[in-house]
């Protein structure tokens, strides 16, 4: 009822005069938040937490992506000239209790330079929004793959982390991170997964083509509005930061720039990747409930903002409730 709501006051174009819908929101909206803020104060946050010494309650729910191939998607002419042009295309979707988002976006720097930013853990903190803390607890190579495993403290609202245990597969020469939950320990996610792929720019030498997914599902039900909500702002911001972290880096004449990953041209047809292919139903955009590409700016100010605070407070919420759920199971 509140996602209808919203809706129609989007149409209206939201004038400074409120209308009774919009009031109606806002009341809706003020109730929500203090009934989420009530059980995230009430409920005991610190007794069943994340916890490094117990393995995760499953071995994994998300169809696990592949290491090699590009994202299963297929471009037309009107996404390809959003991209061409800048933007972030991307779309989002939720499926079976699961928050999918897909994000494409041209970068002006070398793939190596691209790669370099992605795969360099240490360097997230100060980088990636929210972050507060990354620890990496175990790092091995096979071959060209490199894996770290780490511990990600995000913040969530002012006062509430969120923790989880994170399993990386960088591998340089195929332009790909992939990662994971690390199910050997108890994070505050149910699942996730995501993964990384880069590829030659078609036209512009020096530019690297970037695709990001990622899937996450939270514990027990969450609205889907929720898990839309976080998995586009995730996209959003994990591309953004990428790109302009990168972009300082890249070399001041990108288009004589060579690039040092041997990587496959977009014209190439790699393996797909198992976990987004194609469904039945439609997939939609985050922003328009279509696949409509637009800058992200532009996507979240027609999202209003007590929308992503909710987000927060469910997803917080959650987490608390399961903690909760989980430590009278035991007792």
């Amino acid at each position: 009822q509140v996602s209808r709501v919203g809706s129609t006051a989007r149409r209206e174009g939201l004038r400074s005069s409120p209308a009774p819908a919009q009031e109606n929101l806002m009341a809706r909206l003020t109730a929500f938040l203090l009934a989420a803020a009530a059980k995230l104060l009430l409920l005991p946050k610190a007794a069943f937490a994340a916890n490094k010494s117990e393995p995760h309650p499953h071995q994994g729910l998300i169809p696990r992506l592949k290491l090699d191939g590009k994202p299963d998607i297929k471009l037309s002419s009107a996404d390809l000239k959003v991209i061409e042009s800048g933007q972030l295309w991307m779309k989002s979707k939720e499926e079976k209790g699961i928050g999918r988002g897909l994000g494409v976006r041209d970068i002006a720097a070398p793939a190596d330079v691209v790669f370099g930013q992605i795969s360099d853990l240490e360097g997230y903190v100060g980088k990636v929004p929210m972050l507060q803390s990354l620890k990496i607890y175990e790092s091995t190579k096979k071959s060209s793959v490199v894996v770290e495993k780490a511990t990600y403290i995000v913040r969530v609202v002012p006062g509430y982390n969120f923790e989880y245990y994170v399993e990386h597969h960088a591998d340089s020469k195929k332009g790909v991170v992939l990662f994971f939950l690390d199910y050997g320990r108890h994070s505050d996610f149910n699942d996730m997964q995501g993964k990384w792929f880069l590829e030659e720019h078609p036209t512009k030498p020096g530019w690297t083509r970037v695709y990001y997914q990622c899937d996450l599902k939270l514990w027990g039900y969450a609205p889907k509005i929720v898990k839309t909500l976080l998995t586009s702002k995730g996209l959003s911001s994990s591309i953004g930061w990428v790109k302009r972290e990168s972009e300082k880096r890249a070399p001041k004449m990108a288009g004589t720039a060579a690039f040092a990953l041997g990587l496959p041209s977009p014209r190439v047809i790699a393996p797909l990747s198992a976990a987004v292919a194609p469904s039945s139903g439609q997939q939609h955009a985050f922003a328009a409930e279509a696949l409509v590409a637009q800058p992200p700016a532009l996507q979240y100010s027609k999202v209003p903002g007590a929308l992503a605070i909710i987000a927060a407070f469910v997803a917080a919420a959650h987490v608390t409730a399961s903690r909760d759920f989980r430590g009278r199971r035991v007792q």
